[in-house]
């Protein structure tokens, strides 16, 4: 006992390593695309930099006038007119082979597609919300490319499109989780 008292260290105690650290990372703010659309309007919104209010972004806002157009407007012709085949003289017209309607819609969420894929080429954004109607989204869902899908994080089908900015804010909140509007 009285032995282990008086031996002296020998060893001279060890040096710690010192290993090089990395400075501190901050988070980088992500870009959140928030795309409101229907069939014949989108509006393109980010978050302002307070992170309180959604705010336009550069691009301005994309609309499709001849969709809410009348039939008699979109085309220049009535449907064609044939006689009945049982030779008792009646008339009827012919029904059009395309809804017009749906036609101008469909066109108006492909050039939203493509709008969307040059934004994404772009790397203006990290990721991009969705929020239309249901047939809306369904359409434009099919007609997304591959790297425009990977970069969608929500899709809220409702429209949208007439809410202000400060309405939207507030019925993405409750439609979305808090970390998607959120940096």
């Amino acid at each position: 006992m009285a032995k282990s008292l008086m031996t002296k260290s020998v060893m001279k105690p060890r040096r710690r390593a010192r290993i090089p650290q990395a400075p501190a990372m901050t988070r980088r703010r992500q870009r959140t695309l928030i795309v409101v659309a229907d069939g014949a309007k989108a509006r393109f919104l980010q978050e302002s930099e307070d992170h309180r209010k959604l705010v336009p972004t550069d691009g301005a806002d994309m609309l499709a006038p001849s969709a809410r157009r009348p039939d008699r407007e979109l085309v220049s012709d009535k449907p064609g007119r044939g006689f009945s085949t049982a030779r008792d003289g009646r008339r009827g017209a012919f029904e059009p082979p395309h809804d017009w309607h749906k036609l101008e819609k469909h066109n108006f969420a492909a050039r939203l597609a493509e709008r969307l894929d040059k934004a994404c080429s772009a790397k203006r954004y990290d990721r991009i919300i969705l929020v239309a109607p249901k047939r809306s989204l369904g359409e434009l869902r099919t007609l997304l490319s591959a790297r425009v899908k990977k970069a969608v994080s929500h899709e809220v089908a409702k429209d949208l499109t007439a809410s202000s900015p400060t309405a939207l804010r507030k019925a993405l909140a409750n439609a979305l989780p808090e970390a998607a509007i959120a940096p």
